[in-house]
């Protein structure tokens, strides 16, 4: 699905904002790019770095030098919410996945800290993931903030409320971060069931499952947080729907839990 049709869409299903994609103004210009938006009604919401920061050190360097031009067009629009996510196991020991993390992630960080943006890392938490491979890596927000810190000054996190479910992160804890700390926010819902049995892949929209949306999004408010919230569903469910149907049922169920945020 392009660019364009992924903006009809949110708009349509009554969102006020979509996720971006940056090559589409490498493509048609800066002017379009904020045009599709604006002509939509809607905002940017959050981006992730081109290329593969975790594969050949070759191509890696590609995605950075692509990077830079894609930052100055983010700062140009005001799109200050890059972020990847942080996979918790590794087939490195602990240290040397931490310094290969450092190493990848820091021109990334600085791509984006030269044009006044920030960088956010998302911890992911299911306990299938985090002994996929030999060792654990980071599934916190406090752990992942000290990675954040060892990179760059702008770095901080994406925080979704489906792995601060499965990592047990209190809404107090989460309230705590200081909001220039937040980057972007997540929103889905998780199915009932033992902690432990959470699945990644297997997600419901906000008021599903079991999270308790009110207590995250307050938590939210109480860090100052006041960026792009995306809702992130990995749901077959809503696969087999067509996309406008899919849409819809999403928007409605973003809108009943962010009413006041809403449009």
């Amino acid at each position: 699905m392009g660019l364009e049709e992924f903006v009809r869409l949110a708009a349509d299903a009554g969102f006020a904002g979509a996720d971006v994609d940056l090559e589409y103004a490498e493509t048609m210009g800066i002017a379009a790019l904020h045009d599709l938006y604006v002509g939509a009604g809607l905002r940017f919401g959050g981006w992730g770095p081109p290329g593969n920061w975790r594969g050949d050190e070759s191509k890696f360097s590609e995605g950075v030098k692509k990077l830079r031009a894609q930052a100055r067009i983010a700062r140009e629009l005001v799109i200050d919410s890059c972020a990847t996510w942080i996979m918790p196991s590794a087939e490195l020991p602990f240290m040397a996945n931490w310094n290969f993390h450092v190493s990848r992630l820091k021109p990334i960080a600085a791509a984006l800290g030269d044009e006044g943006l920030r960088f956010g890392l998302e911890f992911v938490a299911p306990y299938h993931l985090r002994r996929k491979f030999a060792h654990e890596f980071i599934f916190s927000p406090g752990l992942m903030l000290e990675l954040a810190d060892a990179i760059g000054p702008n770095v901080g996190l994406l925080v979704d409320c489906f792995h601060c479910y499965a990592g047990a992160v209190s809404w107090e804890h989460l309230g705590q971060i200081p909001a220039r700390k937040i980057v972007l926010a997540h929103v889905n819902d998780c199915p009932a069931g033992p902690l432990e049995k959470v699945e990644d892949g297997k997600r419901v929209l906000p008021g599903e499952g079991v999270i308790e949306q009110g207590a995250f999004l307050s938590a939210l408010r109480t860090a100052g947080y006041n960026g792009p919230v995306s809702v992130e569903v990995f749901s077959e469910e809503l696969r087999a729907m067509k996309p406008e149907v899919a849409a819809r049922k999403a928007g409605a169920a973003v809108k009943a839990i962010l009413p006041e945020w809403w449009g």
